[in-house]
């Protein structure tokens, strides 16, 4: 049986998803005692990059965006600067639940339907279901997503590259 490229999309966003949600718990393990938590969350790569609250709401924009296109529902933005740390981790979660609902149904037809993105300043993007997804959804995702994992790593979390792939650990084979 094909797997709908939907579905597909899906799991790869909630085995992210839970990927961010371990390096956050780990994070957590490492900084709590030291009752770094606060100063964690001010964490930022350059001035003129949001912190680490921004980056992780940011990163589960874009499921939650998704999500919502595949429901045919408006996407409901969630203000970064309101969430502490179990407040984010929490959106990690619910993110997640929603894109498993919401894929649950999904249609593929979908792709081929054009997508308008609005940016600021009266700019869009007109994109088909199957571009919105590729070259906007995911590439945002990942951005994120990586610049998340990069922010824990500047400031001494012990996280490495096989953190990150965490998703890859159950197809992984020795050879013989």
């Amino acid at each position: 049986m094909t797997t709908s490229r939907l579905a597909r999309t899906g799991r790869i966003f909630t085995s992210r998803l839970a990927t961010l949600a371990r390096l956050l718990e780990t994070a957590g393990e490492q900084w709590r005692d030291a009752g770094g938590l606060d100063m964690l969350l001010q964490a930022r790569l350059a001035e003129d990059m949001f912190p680490l609250p921004y980056q992780i709401v940011f990163t589960c924009d874009q499921p939650n965006q998704f999500a919502a296109w595949c429901l045919g529902e408006s996407f409901v933005r969630t203000d970064p600067a309101t969430l502490g740390w179990s407040q984010l981790t929490a959106h990690i979660a619910a993110t997640a639940a929603y894109v498993e609902r919401a894929t649950g149904t999904a249609d593929d037809a979908a792709l081929d339907r054009d997508r308008r993105v609005d940016l600021i300043d009266g700019m869009y993007l007109e994109l088909s279901g199957a571009d919105y997804v590729d070259e906007w959804l995911m590439p945002n995702f990942y951005f994120h997503l990586v610049t998340a994992y990069d922010l824990l790593r500047m400031k001494g979390i012990r996280i490495g590259k096989a953190d990150y792939m965490a998703h890859l650990v159950d197809r992984i084979q020795r050879q013989a």
